[in-house]
């Protein structure tokens, strides 16, 4: 029987790669057989990641997505020395706790070129011709966040937001005119740093209101990462320009 989340001899870029989310990606992506290629800031904690992957061939780089400017060189670099890509996931991503009152204008730029901003870019760049293969997949990680928002998460909810309308616009124009598919996964808390943060700055009660929301549980780094493998994978061929959420039943409850 085929399996249609086979990725053998499939190229992926995954960036945020360095920890959390981003690393269970790679991780799953290499068990099913893909070559992943790995972009953060963080040369020690790639090189982590890099010793989790199974099989061989995987790169990695590292790159601060600040630097949106230089992005364009750094792609071009990484299609040359590994080869035209078959999809692209952006994991990469600012949080920031912080209160209306105490979210400053500079730190909102800095997430909106990390959450969104650089993601625009990679994607420009992959798109052109020769630099994708075909029936090529880009999934971006968002949060339910885009939807119902939180709490002292002005900056990253706004970026979220963002992210999941830009993904929309690009599913119409990449598949109509390259077949190339784009989603977004929309998770709700993850056991991430971003989650652990969240609650050694609101306490326990803040954590037990979050649990109660999630019945399903706080989500582990596989429980998306499965998701992201599904939507790169033929399994999910005829699907574009949609949100899957992922929020242990946040939105229903």
């Amino acid at each position: 029987m085929i399996n249609p989340m086979d990725l053998t001899g499939k190229i992926y870029l995954v960036t945020g790669a360095s920890a959390g989310l981003g690393r269970q990606a790679c991780i799953t992506l290499s068990q099913l057989g893909a070559k992943v290629i790995l972009l953060a800031r963080n040369e020690k904690k790639l090189q982590e990641s890099l010793g989790l992957l199974e099989g061989s061939g995987h790169s990695c780089y590292a790159f601060d997505l600040n630097k949106v400017e230089e992005l364009e060189k750094l792609v071009k670099k990484i299609i040359s020395e590994n080869g035209s890509l078959d999809g692209f996931v952006h994991c990469a991503g600012i949080e920031g706790t912080n209160l209306l009152s105490k979210t400053t204008y500079d730190f909102m730029q800095e997430v909106m070129r990390v959450n969104v901003f650089s993601f625009i870019e990679i994607v420009r760049v992959i798109t052109k011709r020769k630099n994708y293969n075909a029936e090529a997949s880009i999934v971006a990680i968002s949060s339910i966040m885009s939807i119902r928002g939180e709490k002292a998460e002005i900056a990253y909810c706004t970026s979220k937001g963002a992210l999941d309308s830009a993904v929309m616009a690009m599913a119409m124009e990449l598949g109509e005119k390259k077949k190339i598919r784009v989603n977004t996964v929309n998770p709700g808390w993850i056991k991430t740093n971003m989650y652990d943060k969240y609650v050694e700055t609101f306490g326990g009660e803040a954590e037990e209101k979050l649990k109660c929301r999630q019945f399903l549980g706080v989500a582990d780094p596989i429980d998306v990462s499965n998701v992201i493998a599904f939507l790169l994978s033929s399994a999910a061929a005829k699907i574009t320009g949609q949100s899957i959420v992922v929020d242990g039943g946040w939105t229903v409850n």
